[in-house]
């Protein structure tokens, strides 16, 4: 298989949840720097205009989302799983409440409290990406979500007290999910004494922190791109035909996020089951891609 490409900045919290999977896998990345905020022209040729980070890249095939990302990593490379087969289903839900709701109490505690210090530039952007998102408001907001992340964090504690990490015995996904937002909430000062006073989670942040090896070297941007041009697609992929949305394959429709930054990718459907969904699009200057979406979290349409 192509060289395993993350699209990423080194201070995106999901590009940390992936990092640390990486690490885990002892699997051999480069790192494709971009920017904190759009335009990003040397992603968007790729994604079609989805713009979140990060965005992992094989070849010719692009795979937007953290949960479709982690997902390929573990067919590129099965062992060692972050599925174990006794908790696969509660690791995934688990990282599905991580990256949403406790993703959400994090990071209304860090930008209440330091989002009046960031760049003007990032401020407008997330206002753009997240209606009714007013910078203004947020210091309001924070004691709020501050006194949410210590429930959270009490339930946490609870469960690693009793298990060395989240979902059981092993290192999950559930335990990238909830690694990245605790990693993330540490840029808030008031954040601190919450993790400090859980003696488990601090105990568990060490053990996840030193799992497996950092194996990350940069490239720039414009290879990342050749790359994509001279490969083609190549996963295998089907349309399910018994899927729910009667949709087949070669049908032209839009994936779009259901939360924040509405911007839709347009393709010919390749790929479809429960999980997941892939289209093919054709860039003017890079030619046949297939980008990759999980289906949890996105609002597919036609065109």
């Amino acid at each position: 298989m192509a060289e395993l490409i993350l699209h990423q900045y080194d201070a995106s919290p999901f590009s940390e949840k992936v990092r640390r999977v990486l690490a885990f896998k002892e699997l051999a990345w480069r790192a494709v720097e971009q920017p904190m905020w759009n335009p990003k022209p040397e992603l968007t040729p790729l994604t079609g205009g989805y713009r979140r980070i990060p965005v992992l890249q094989i070849g010719a095939d692009i795979y937007c989302d953290t949960a479709c990302i982690l997902r390929v990593l573990e067919t590129h490379q099965p062992e060692p799983t972050i599925f174990p087969a006794e908790y696969a289903g509660a690791a995934e839900l688990l990282a599905w409440w991580a990256d949403r709701q406790l993703f959400q109490a994090v990071v209304g505690v860090v930008l209440g409290e330091i989002g009046h210090a960031l760049p003007a530039e990032f401020r407008r952007d997330r206002e753009q990406m997240a209606p009714g998102l007013k910078f203004d408001e947020l210091a309001r907001h924070a004691p709020h979500a501050l006194a949410q992340l210590r429930a959270f964090c009490r339930a946490l504690d609870r469960q690693l007290a009793a298990s060395p990490f989240v979902a059981g015995d092993r290192f999950s996904a559930a335990d990238a999910a909830c690694f990245h937002t605790l990693w993330f909430s540490r840029m808030a000062p008031s954040a601190a004494p919450v993790l400090e006073a859980h003696p488990a989670i601090q105990t568990w942040l060490a053990l996840v922190e030193n799992l497996g090896s950092v194996q990350q070297t940069p490239m720039p941007p414009a290879e990342a791109l050749a790359i994509a041009t001279a490969a083609q697609p190549a996963t295998d992929l089907t349309v399910v035909p018994a899927d729910p949305s009667g949709l087949a394959a070669g049908t032209s429709v839009t994936i779009t996020p259901d939360d924040y930054a509405f911007d839709p990718v347009a393709g010919e459907l390749i790929g479809l089951d429960a999980a997941d969904i892939a289209i093919r699009r054709r860039d003017p200057a890079l030619g046949e891609l297939a980008v990759h979406f999980p289906r949890a979290g996105f609002v597919l349409a036609l065109a």
